[in-house]
């Protein structure tokens, strides 16, 4: 039998059902992703294949024939741009089915776009061999890029279900017939497993972010695909914002970085990746003729610095706060994060920021000042 949804994959011009449904349903954690998101359209056309935008949606009936005037995103389950030459996929799957849905989908066509592009036929791309008596989407009827194949029946190896895939990314009007991706239970046991013979840790993903609930379901399933039995690293941010009821006050300490403080830049990007594991940009200079980043002057010494990361059209983000070890417990963290978020309400935008989840002095802090904490953004690496 059929499970209760369908992947529909959209055509990278036109993205809005799945932005649509990141904006309705993430609470604001995933509104980065959907900035990008939205521009996919501006990719050329001849890169556009390898960027996979698909969303999960309920199966009506059993016609799975479905055009994008259809879509309902205020229906979906998930939203996923799976991209294979990157290894990369962004996520938000609100349930396991859904969760396990977008597995099934990266281990297929990763492993169908592996072997294109080697010249060999992907274990989970043949006919029917070891998928039972309903076999598997047959040949490359289910293939990326094309108009969607036949579909071959509804049970997997062992009567499990497969997921109906209608693909949309190639189609120029009208609906694009539905086919079929074989459950990622089967994928998984057809590709061996866990160090299994047929686990060669070469389908095309390494790097998961999204919302965390749903990372967090894809993980134990995408490991065994990629010849794992846990993660390389993985990084948990709670994603705050500032409620515009909450009083900011600005601080005639804070002022925007000049020249002359790049050496003191310089040692805050070497701390701050010593500390977080993060590296920001090398040039500093750009960042400082762009007015973009900030600095808390006290005792005649910078001893906090703080910058703009990414300035949407409802928000602007906070990153990179850090306070040197020789001036920390006195407060100069909050207040230049309170400075700047009135600098950014003063440009008629909503401040917000990112903690990590295990940095509990932090979000104690902000917490403390009023900042609301909307959700949990993950990022997972899972073989290095």
């Amino acid at each position: 039998m059929r499970p209760p949804l369908q992947l529909v994959r959209l055509p990278v011009d036109k993205p809005q059902p799945a932005v649509s449904f990141l904006h309705a349903r993430s609470q604001g954690v995933m509104d980065l992703i959907a900035h990008f998101w939205e521009r996919l359209a501006q990719t050329p056309p001849l890169q556009r294949g390898d960027l996979h935008l698909v969303v999960a949606t309920p199966v009506d009936s059993d016609n799975l024939n479905i055009n994008i005037p259809q879509l309902d995103s205020g229906r979906f389950s998930g939203a996923m741009l799976y991209v294979p030459k990157a290894h990369r996929a962004d996520v938000m799957a609100l349930d396991p089915q859904t969760a396990a849905a977008f597995a099934a989908y990266i281990s297929h066509k990763g492993a169908a776009t592996r072997s294109d592009n080697v010249g060999t036929t992907s274990a989970a791309a043949t006919g029917p061999n070891a998928a039972g008596d309903g076999g598997t989407a047959a040949g490359n009827g289910a293939t990326a890029g094309g108009n969607g194949g036949a579909s071959t029946g509804s049970g997997g190896a062992n009567g499990t279900p497969t997921l109906p895939l209608t693909d949309l990314s190639a189609i120029v009007r009208g609906t694009a017939p539905s086919s079929e991706l074989p459950g990622v239970a089967e994928l998984a046991a057809r590709m061996g497993g866990a160090g299994g013979p047929g686990s060669n840790g070469k389908v095309p993903i390494d790097f998961l972010t999204g919302h965390a609930e749903g990372i967090g379901w894809m993980v134990p399933l995408l490991l065994p695909v990629v010849n794992r039995k846990a993660l390389a690293r993985g990084l948990v941010n709670v994603v705050m914002q500032l409620p515009a009821d909450v009083k900011v006050v600005a601080d005639p300490n804070v002022r925007v970085a000049k020249e002359s403080d790049v050496p003191v830049l310089n040692r805050w990007r070497r701390m701050y990746k010593e500390e977080r594991g993060i590296l920001f940009d090398a040039d500093l200079d750009a960042w400082v003729q762009t007015g973009r980043v900030f600095v808390y002057e006290a005792e005649k010494q910078v001893v906090a610095v703080a910058k703009f990361d990414l300035e949407l059209p409802r928000l602007i983000e906070i990153g990179g706060v850090f306070t040197f070890p020789e001036f920390r417990n006195r407060g100069f963290g909050g207040k230049i994060v309170g400075d700047l978020a009135g600098r950014i309400r003063a440009a008629g935008k909503v401040p917000t920021l990112q903690v990590d989840e295990q940095n509990g002095p932090a979000l104690k802090l902000y917490q403390g000042a009023g900042w609301v904490g909307m959700g949990k953004l993950a990022r997972v690496w899972l073989t290095g």
